[in-house]
């Protein structure tokens, strides 16, 4: 008994070739992958599951200020 494995539908973000299997892939076109491939090429970051929008780096916000140091004192002489 084969079991068939589950495939998924992804979009490469960019063009490139997979080095172990010798496929190419070209940015923007839906490809099928197992699930085991998507999840590494997602990993990479090199493919989204069709369908989705692309994730946007969303600004973060500004950082707090640091707080001023103390100036130094010189240490007392014994």
């Amino acid at each position: 008994m084969s079991a068939t494995p589950k495939m998924v539908s992804a979009t490469p973000t960019s063009d490139f070739n997979d080095a172990g299997s010798d496929r190419k892939f070209v940015a923007g076109k839906t490809e099928e992958l197992t699930a085991g491939e998507f999840a590494n090429y997602r990993a990479a970051g090199l493919v989204e599951a069709s369908g989705e929008k692309p994730v946007i780096d969303a600004p973060s916000s500004p950082a707090k200020p640091k707080r001023p140091r103390a100036p130094r004192t010189a240490k007392a002489k014994s």
